[in-house]
């Protein structure tokens, strides 16, 4: 495992937040985080899930404490003021105590953005690491992305893969990373489609979920406060409560969607004989998909007004009979027949689910 020869090992995210509640440094009630399977993964909109709310949260940003133009109280002030209700400040090697700031009304999580190396074309890993204990000594950018990525895993933080696109990633890549130790990656990062147009990876997430890799699709801003590029992007957790403890389980499990603009407001999932009945309801939207591997998709739209030549006009539901299919990567079966809903607005802002696993 990776981590700095004078320092002592970090304690793991139990024992820190069960010290940090002694101390006031974090309230008392947090919990360790896990990602135990329950049948709910993936799925926030579960029945059985426990009663709670939805939360928006922006899981990717910069401060002055690395290549930020805005000052850690600044960046906070901002995304209170947009009604956000948490944020993780995640600069760049370090971690900005949440604990030295007021959260004006919003959960602040503890994190960080990790550089590593190690990818097959020379790119480097950017590791989104969130719940990592504000005092933690990290591993050193020189690290090979797997050994980070555990000691990350292993003292407790809920890990995605930041612009795998952008940073020149390859599927390969990410699935070399040792299994459960990525919870997901960043399917949308607002700041690098603005900066190169090269914040969308749906085709890596696509790719993976086909080979079998469980990672759940996060949609961020990347703020760095040089540009528009704050706001853009974001995820709406449903958690029992808006703690650290709540949010980092909610997010490990896949209790969230992600979106640039568009809300998926109820999705019903009916076993069907051969599949899964969806019944999907969003906000006004041009056209809502249920997508699953290679060419197996299905939309909706508002067939008789396109056929008029209308633009504009929107729908709110679809209903969509899902085939369990067996799908053929590399020649052989598809480890892992999955269906994700996505929805798009007239302004080609997107909120997408995360996978069903049918």
């Amino acid at each position: 495992m990776v981590g700095p020869p004078t320092a002592a090992p970090a304690p793991r995210l139990a024992d820190y937040l069960a010290t940090a509640a002694r101390d006031g440094t974090i309230p008392a009630g947090m919990q360790s985080v896990d990602s135990d399977r329950d049948g709910t993964e993936g799925n926030p909109w579960a029945l059985d899930l426990p009663p709670g709310g939805w939360y928006r949260g922006n899981l990717h940003c910069h401060t002055t404490n690395s290549d930020g133009r805005l000052s850690p109280q600044e960046t906070v002030d901002w995304f209170a003021g947009a009604g956000y209700h948490f944020l993780a400040l995640t600069d760049h090697g370090k971690i900005t105590d949440p604990a030295a700031l007021d959260g004006r009304g919003m959960c602040l999580l503890p994190a960080t953005e990790l550089t590593a190396t190690g990818g097959e074309l020379g790119a480097s890993y950017h590791l989104l690491a969130l719940g990592v204990p504000a005092r933690t000594v990290l591993p050193p950018p020189s690290a090979p992305a797997r050994e980070s990525v555990a000691w990350l895993h292993q003292h407790g933080a809920v890990v995605f893969v930041a612009h795998p696109h952008w940073s020149g990633l390859t599927v390969a890549d990410i699935a070399s990373l040792p299994s459960g130790t990525v919870a997901g990656i960043e399917i949308f990062n607002g700041g690098t489609v603005l900066d190169s147009h090269k914040g969308e990876a749906v085709v890596h997430w696509d790719e993976g979920l086909a080979r079998g890799h469980r990672w759940w699709g996060i949609a961020v801003d990347d703020t760095h406060w040089h540009s528009l590029d704050r706001g853009l992007g974001w995820v709406m957790v449903r958690a029992p409560e808006c703690t650290p403890a709540a949010l980092l389980r909610a997010l490990a499990r896949g209790h969230f969607y992600a979106s640039s603009g568009p809300q998926i407001r109820r999705l019903s999932v009916r076993p069907e004989p051969e599949g899964l009945l969806l019944e999907v309801e969003t906000s006004p939207c041009a056209i809502i998909y249920a997508l699953g591997y290679g060419s197996r998709n299905q939309f909706a739209v508002d067939g008789e007004a396109i056929a008029r030549g209308e633009r504009g006009t929107t729908i709110t539901t679809a209903t969509f009979h899902v085939r369990k299919h067996v799908a053929r990567v590399d020649g052989r079966p598809c480890p892992a027949p999955y269906v994700r809903v996505q929805c798009v607005d007239w302004q080609r802002r997107s909120a997408w689910s995360n996978p069903l696993f049918l």
